[in-house]
This record gives structure tokens, sequence and C-alpha cells, in this order.
């Protein structure tokens, strides 16, 4: 069947894009590679291939279609790190094997993308850790921070913060084994609004993850969009995923709440919706600092990430360069601000945890040389 017009923009769009990524990708690992000739295959089983003799790199048009863009550059940078080989001077060494394998850590390929073939990975479905565990006990008592009693509520949630607390001190104390990862948080827009970067700031400060604001593209559109990339333990990453995603919610159902009761105009939003996050994190502090002085610990909440040294090698491989951008604060009208303020000085994290971490969906056959 013969391709639309509007399919075959959109698909010259895609070839345009991947041009893009793989010379941003060469300056961000530092890597010299010759830029291939770039094919969207609609028939192809795998994921991805790279052929040295056409000098062509190949990728599934179900894989763009049906995964989101972080997914699709996995692969590429996959099928790059068999070009990487070559340039090496390598490539007569087996398709996955050292050599390959040298190749991604230098082109910083996700571990689950460095096999020759199977599913697509479901990034960050948490199914494996929801029912025990320490992320089992925090989605527990988050269920119970539902209740109508305001006390035991607040009492639910910082028990959840001290078990996430001692979760990640103790980890770092015996140098436990930990699976990092990232998760990728879509907004939706071409701009990060002031109240989803102050949500990210909790999140970094409070939820032991780290926080990039990063631009990403967006298959089925065309356009490039603002996203927020969080990197951690995945339990971290999965409490973290929710914690966002319950906010966003609830600060537009408290603002409903609040305009019903007040009248308030719909230029005072964003005021309102600041004042709610800042009291939250006046109370997160609060609770922090509680913490440290009745378990006779000195360590910050924002700290722990700072002296995690896997972390800090993992998130150094995923952004190798990084430039901190500041951003002026926004007037805020004082009568909303405050009552934000003390709305959010009383917000109960609760609900289930892990539904809005999972990554994109499964796939077919992930790439083979």
């Amino acid at each position: 069947m013969a391709m639309s017009e509007k399919e075959s923009r959109l698909m010259e769009a895609w070839r345009r894009q991947l041009a893009q990524e793989y010379r941003h990708l060469c300056w961000l690992y530092r890597v010299q590679l010759k830029l291939p000739l770039f094919e969207i295959s609609e028939g192809q089983s795998r994921a991805g291939s790279w052929s040295s003799g056409l000098g062509t790199l190949s990728l599934a048009s179900w894989l763009i279609r049906d995964h989101s863009w972080d997914v699709v550059l996995e692969v590429l940078k996959h099928e790059m790190s068999h070009q990487y080989v070559e340039h090496l001077g390598r490539g007569d060494e087996l398709p996955h094997g050292p050599a390959f394998q040298e190749a991604c850590d230098r082109l910083g390929v996700h571990p689950e993308f460095r096999v020759s073939q199977g599913a697509i990975p479901r990034l960050l479905n948490g199914e494996g850790e929801r029912s025990g565990g320490m992320l089992g006990r925090v989605e527990k008592l988050f269920a119970l921070a539902q209740s109508a009693n305001e006390h035991e509520a607040a009492l639910a949630m910082a028990k959840a913060n001290a078990i996430l607390r001692r979760y990640n001190i103790e980890r770092l104390d015996c140098r436990a084994a930990t699976d990092y990862d990232y998760l990728v948080i879509h907004p939706g827009g071409k701009r990060i609004a002031v109240h989803q970067r102050l949500i990210a700031a909790i999140l970094k400060d409070f939820f032991y993850v780290n926080v990039v604001i990063a631009r990403q593209f967006e298959a089925k559109s065309g356009e490039t969009l603002r996203v927020i990339e969080l990197t951690g333990a995945k339990e971290n990453l999965a409490v973290a995923g929710h914690v966002y995603h319950f906010l966003v919610r609830r600060l537009e159902y408290l603002w409903q709440e609040y305009r019903k009761s007040t009248g308030a105009a719909g230029r005072e939003k964003n005021s309102y919706w600041l004042g709610v996050l800042n009291g939250f994190r006046e109370k997160l502090a609060i609770q922090d600092q509680e913490a440290m002085r009745t378990r006779s610990d000195s360590t910050d909440s924002s700290l722990i990430c700072a002296s995690d040294p896997g972390l800090i090698r993992y998130y150094r491989a995923r952004y190798p360069r990084l430039r901190t951008v500041q951003h002026n604060g926004p007037q805020v009208y004082g009568d909303p601000y405050q009552a934000g303020q003390q709305e959010g000085k009383q917000l109960v994290i609760h609900k289930g945890v892990g539904s809005e971490a999972a990554g994109a969906g499964t796939g077919l056959l992930l790439a083979e040389g």
C-alpha cells in the first residue's frame, strides 16, 4: 500500500531527526563517526540493524510508531555501537562480544538494550518490586494516607518518608548493589511551566533522584517537546514518578476547590499553585529536620544523591555534557499564594506507587548487528 503524502512527510521528518540525534550523540559522547544513510523500514522485524557495506543504519517503522523516543534512541545507540566497533578496527570480533560492550559503555547504551535480540524492554515497570521490600511498604503507607483522619494520614506519609530515607542511607552505608535507571516524564508542551519545575526540584531535594530538563522528539507529531528526566535507583524512581503525577493532579483539584470558594480569577492560578508547592516543600523540610534530630543522622535528604557514587557514575555516563540555566522567579498574587501555602503544608501524598512510572509498552525484537 502506498504511503499518503502526510505519512511520507512524517517519515522524512523521522530521518532528519535521526540524523540530528546521531550528530548530537557523537558530540555528547565525544566519538567521531561517519554519518550513515538512515533508512526507515516498513517490513523489518528487527528493531534496528547496521550495514557496514552499505553504510546504512536502519530502524523499523513500528519501533518509532509504537515506542517513546528515548527507546528509539537506545536502539539507535545500539546500532551506533556496532559502527563504532568497526571504527576501532575490531569488526572481526564477535558481534556482541567485548568490543561491542566497550562501545556500548562509550555511547551510554542502557544495559537492557545491549543484547542481540529479544523483546523491547519495558523500562521501569516496577512490577517485581511492588509486592514486597521497601517499595511495597511505602505503597501500603501511601494507601493508608488516604484516611479521612488527618492525623492518621499525616502519620502514614511521615512513616513512608522515613522508610525512604532509611532505605537510601542504609543502601549507601552497606554499599549495596543498586539498579540505577532513568524515567522520562512528558508534560506535553514545548516549555516546562514554573510549577512543573518546582515539582521537579521537590523530587530532587526530597525523593532521592537527580533531575534534568531536556528536549525530546515526538514521532507522532514530528515536534520536539520538553521533558523531565529523572535518574536514580529504580525504587526511588517509582516513588518519584508517582509523587510527580499525584502533585500535578492534586494542584488542579485544589485550585478548582479554591476558586469555587473564593471566586478567584484565572490569572491567580499559578500563584496559588506555587503557594501549594512551597508549602509542601516546607512540610517536607520540617520532616527532614525531625528525622535527622530523632535518628542522630546529620545527612540532609538533598545531599544523599550527591554522596551516591553509583548514581554519580550513572548520571555522568548518561549526561556527559550538562549546563546549568538560571530561571527568574515569577510574579505572584499575595492572597492566593498564601492560601495555597497553607494548603500545601497539609498536603499528604497517597494512593499506589509504580503505575505512573511504567515505561514504554513492550515491542517486538531488539536489534541484531
